[in-house]
This record gives C-alpha cells, sequence and structure tokens, in this order.
C-alpha cells in the first residue's frame, strides 16, 4: 500500500484522508480484511500527523468500513454476507435463502429447566413454569453468521420439544398448528464476550461489538409463544430500516 499524495491542504486535512481510504476501499484498491500499515508509516505516507491519522480512522470505522484491534492492527471490513430491511418479520433460515445461500445449523443444544427472572418477566410466565431453552450457530453457506437463544414454555410443544427443523418458525406453523404473527424487538450492541459469543461466530477478538436482537414472539391470538436472543455479527449480516414521514 503506497501514497504518493502528499496532503497539506488547511484544517480539514482528516477529510481528504478519509476520503482517500474511502475510495481506496470502494474501488476494490483495498481488499477486504487487508491490514493496514502501523499508524506512523501511515501517516507517513499520508503526509499528516498521528493525530489527523486517528480522526480519519475513527469516522471510517464508525461508518463500517475498517475495523481496529488494540494489539493487533487496523483492517478493511468484509463486506456482509447478508442485508436486509428489518420491516419483515422472518425466520433466520428464509433471511439466509433469501441471499442464495444454504441455511445450517450447528452446535446445537436443547435444554429443559426453569426460566431465570428475567426470562419469567419477559414470556409473562411463572418461575416455576418449564420451558425449553435452545441454543444454536446459524449458518450461511457453512459460515457462522448468529448465535440464538430460543425459550419456549413447555405447554407449548406438549411436553417434548422434537425439533428437527431449520427454521423454528416453520416447526412451531407445521408441527404445531402455531403461526408467529409478530414480534416486540429490542436491538442494542453489545460486547461479544457475552456467553464467549467472539468464539460461537469466529470473530477476531472478545472486544468486538456485535448486535443483539431480543425479540417477544407472539401468535395470531396475541399469546407470548418465545422469547429469542439472536447474537449477529454486523461483519457479515447488516440491517436497514426505512422510517417515513406522516
Amino acid at each position: 500500500m503506497v501514497f504518493s499524495e502528499k496532503l497539506w491542504d488547511n484544517s480539514q486535512r482528516y477529510e481528504i484522508v478519509l476520503k482517500k481510504i474511502k475510495d481506496m476501499i470502494l474501488s476494490g484498491e483495498l481488499r477486504e480484511e487487508q491490514k493496514f500499515p502501523s499508524e506512523t508509516a501511515l501517516a507517513r505516507e499520508f503526509g499528516v500527523s498521528r493525530s489527523t491519522l486517528r480522526e480519519a480512522l475513527r469516522i471510517l470505522e464508525e461508518e463500517g468500513f475498517i475495523k481496529r484491534y488494540h494489539g493487533v492492527g487496523t483492517f478493511v471490513s468484509r463486506k456482509p454476507l447478508i442485508e436486509s430491511g428489518m420491516e419483515e418479520l422472518i425466520s433466520i433460515t428464509k433471511l439466509i435463502e433469501k441471499q442464495g445461500m444454504k441455511a445450517g445449523t450447528k452446535d446445537i443444544s436443547i435444554v429443559k429447566t426453569f426460566p431465570g427472572e428475567k426470562e419469567a418477566s419477559i414470556m409473562k410466565i411463572s418461575a416455576d413454569q418449564e420451558i425449553y431453552r435452545v441454543e444454536r450457530v446459524r449458518t450461511a453457506d457453512d459460515i457462522p453468521v448468529v448465535y440464538c437463544i430460543d425459550r419456549i414454555p413447555v405447554k407449548f410443544v406438549n411436553n417434548k420439544l422434537e425439533f428437527k427443523m431449520e427454521s423454528l418458525f416453520d416447526y412451531l406453523q407445521k408441527d404445531l398448528g402455531i403461526y408467529i404473527s409478530y414480534a416486540i424487538s429490542d436491538i442494542v450492541p453489545v460486547k461479544a464476550d457475552i456467553a464467549e459469543v467472539y468464539k460461537k461466530l469466529n470473530l477476531k477478538s472478545k472486544s468486538d461489538v456485535v448486535l443483539l436482537l431480543e425479540q417477544l414472539h407472539y401468535d395470531d391470538k396475541n399469546n407470548p409463544i418465545f422469547y429469542s436472543s439472536n447474537y449477529f455479527s454486523p461483519d457479515k449480516i447488516k440491517f436497514w430500516i426505512i422510517r417515513r414521514r406522516k
């Protein structure tokens, strides 16, 4: 990586550095997951101070063009495998398949247990009411993209969860006659060291930030059916939402 230009324009030098690096990423001159030179070397190539360079890198990281890892270095971000709007409620299986990829599951665990205080409160059940807790990693063309935790009260599955499909939505509808109509959702950024998500999603660092989508799913009779926590790798999945003025 060699930058021939010396950027000595006005006090907004970081904007020039920002635009140059962004253009190089978008054009493919800088490849996905390519490592940058050290800050000292990069600042020298651009002819700017390290503080100017750091401001440009900070903005590039906020915009998702690069990833910085303490003690490791700075890398060009990987283009998301999956991009989707959030207006439509669909299963993760369908979300992956809509991208033309094969949906899969690994590291699945199904345990009958009792809900924690938070789980019971969210699902509007008592603490002594048993649930099935389903944990699994969802894959797209064998690449891990989402770590899922689903909690379903035992009463909805006739005391035995025989989950053999990829899609929980499909299982509930086809095997149990439960149609998921809508969900109330929260999405928050969290550190990947929670529940060792970074290991499950093959992330570079436990300090990475992932998107946690928590949802309480309701059937067409407004009954809360199951509560899910889905951890998405922002390097692999990008969401958007269309907002309209009234």
